[in-house]
């Protein structure tokens, strides 16, 4: 039980009560037309709007019913796909899988450098040989001297050397079979071996945004999402002429974050390890306390074009009447703002100027409670 004990009363020393009065009254009264004026002012705009640096507005009550319906079904799809829409940065780590086709083609075999051919003169043993193609795709026979391969198929390139020793030698039947191919595939499959297991790499996305792969120039990664970065991946590999198709595992993605600030149960950081709105992130912040105005509430951002923005969100209207187009999903490296409501500034303004006058005053209030 609280019991007081006794009242300890308010002094003053250097002045008479009838000194001290006209002045306290007087400070009383500011006070009290201070706190009629701040009742008095007019709520702000709670209207939900989009505003850049540059100082241009976007008020989302006058988006058309498409653009509104655009902002429900990606936040939507955000929500439901999660690291489907996820968009790569510098430091995520992807599993690479690849999966190598050995389709037939109807097309003949060219003949490429490093293929072993073995070209025969019908009877004619001594000047039958098998030759290696070099890398500059000649091969140097005897009597004809160089002889460009690369490039031919086998029955184009034994036309030309029947041609050529024709003469020199009478009546030559030449044949040429590829006794040993070493085509692209080969150079992919010998790359992937000495760093691969089970035909899939680790690779990282590096500082300049790109990411690594047998036989292809750095791939640009960042920003893409893995279904993007899969097609880039594929289309790369069948333009070099190659069976290629890959599967995109994430092993490690680096984690975003937001900072909730403001009028909050828990304010700090959040990770933003999935896609979130911001009212899922108001939420996993200990929720708006009830000095919290949920009507204004403000995400700070850089969007893609670079530039900062800010976007005033009328969580209210999210709530009640499910306009999922006034919130949106929270980049990474946010802030999230939940002002005070205007009746919570106006109590503690009063509270400051109130002790600030008493402390002016040298009022001192005090008693004396014990606990039973």
């Amino acid at each position: 039980m609280m019991q007081r004990t006794r009242w300890l009363g308010s002094k003053k020393t250097g002045q008479t009560r009838a000194d001290r009065s006209p002045r306290r009254h007087g400070a009383l009264s500011g006070a009290l037309a201070l706190i009629a004026v701040n009742f008095g002012v007019t709520a702000c705009d709670t209207r939900s709007y989009e505003r850049a640096s540059d100082g241009s507005s976007v008020y989302l009550d006058q988006s058309s019913d498409a653009a509104k319906a655009e902002a429900r079904e990606k936040i939507v799809q955000s929500l439901t796909r999660g690291v489907g829409v996820y968009k790569l940065g510098v430091g995520d780590e992807i599993e690479v899988f690849f999966d190598v086709g050995r389709k037939p083609t109807p097309e003949q075999y060219v003949i490429t450098a490093a293929d072993k051919l073995h070209i025969e003169f019908l009877g004619d043993t001594e000047n039958s040989r098998t030759v290696q193609v070099p890398p500059d795709g000649r091969i140097y026979l005897p009597l004809i001297g160089p002889v460009m391969a690369a490039g031919q198929t086998a029955r184009a390139l034994a036309g030309q050397l029947q041609q050529r020793y024709s003469q020199v030698l009478t009546g030559p039947q030449i044949t040429v079979n590829v006794t040993e191919t070493h085509s692209a595939l080969d150079d992919f499959l010998e790359v992937l071996g000495s760093s691969a297991k089970g035909r899939s790499i680790v690779g990282n996305v590096l500082p300049d945004g790109t990411i690594s792969l047998p036989l292809l120039p750095p791939v640009p990664a960042r920003g893409r999402t893995l279904k993007e970065l899969q097609h880039t991946i594929d289309v790369a590999y069948s333009a070099k002429g190659l069976d290629v198709s890959v599967s995109l595992v994430p092993q490690t993605l680096r984690t975003g974050a937001t900072l909730v600030i403001g009028e909050v149960g828990s304010p700090g950081r959040i990770e933003l390890d999935r896609p979130v709105t911001v009212q899922m992130a108001v939420a996993q912040a200990g929720g708006a306390l009830s000095t919290g105005s949920v009507s204004a509430v403000r995400l700070f951002y850089i969007g893609d074009d670079g530039v900062p923005h800010v976007r005033s969100i009328d969580l209210s209207e999210v709530e009640d009447d499910l306009r999922l187009e006034a919130d949106m999903i929270v980049p990474a490296n946010s802030i999230i703002y939940v002002p005070p409501t205007e009746l919570a500034k106006t109590v503690r303004l009063v509270d400051a100027v109130m002790r600030d006058i008493l402390r002016f005053q040298g009022i001192h209030i005090g008693g004396a409670f014990f606990l039973r």
